[in-house]
């Protein structure tokens, strides 16, 4: 990638209003790991914790429904990441199922681990998309991808698999089993309460 390109981004208007000591709310943990890696006195908060705090939000009722929750390689080290998203969950009534690979063990992304990258990531966040990310990045076929997500989805005995990564939502999707977005069962709850 091209150091202008980088440059560029470095100079976009949002990037560059963070002071010091501000926070970032980000859904997107490719932003959250550029800004670990450029700007590391910003604190980060994904969406899920400022939900959280928000006390008046109004959690749809699940009734106790099943469903697997999929942790994302791209945030398996943010724990309070992964504690906000069940407990949203639980504040929605749904019972949640953990996979044995769960937490800081999950290595999975949709397929967006089987092909290459976006180089910028790799420029703005080495450490994130070099250094940790050994043997990923890798790419492979349409007709491989789909194979690797249905293997990996043969594992789900729930209807439904919640993520918090559209990249991961995606590859569940592929692997022919209903993935669903945290962000859906917050906002449109109609979509789901059947």
């Amino acid at each position: 990638m091209p150091e202008w390109y980088i440059d560029r981004w470095r100079k976009i208007p949002h990037y560059n209003e963070f002071e010091d000591g501000s926070t970032m709310v980000s859904i997107c943990h490719n932003c959250s790991a550029i800004f670990e890696e450029q700007k590391p006195l910003i604190k980060r908060m994904s969406v899920w914790e400022l939900i959280l705090q928000d006390e008046s939000f109004p959690f749809p009722d699940y009734n106790h429904k099943k469903m697997t929750i999929q942790d994302c390689w791209r945030s398996k080290e943010n724990h309070v990441e992964q504690e906000s998203v069940r407990k949203l969950i639980q504040k929605m009534n749904i019972d949640i199922v953990e996979l044995e690979n769960n937490y800081d063990k999950t290595e999975f992304c949709g397929i967006s681990l089987y092909q290459e990258q976006p180089s910028r990531n790799a420029k703005l966040a080495p450490r994130r998309f070099i250094e940790r990310a050994s043997g990923k990045f890798m790419p492979h076929t349409n007709e491989e991808k789909k194979n690797m997500m249905r293997l990996y989805c043969n594992q789900f005995k729930t209807d439904k698999v919640i993520a918090y990564c559209h990249y991961c939502g995606t590859g569940l999707n592929t692997g022919d089993v209903k993935g669903v977005h945290l962000a859906e069962l917050l906002f449109e709850p109609e979509k789901h309460l059947i």
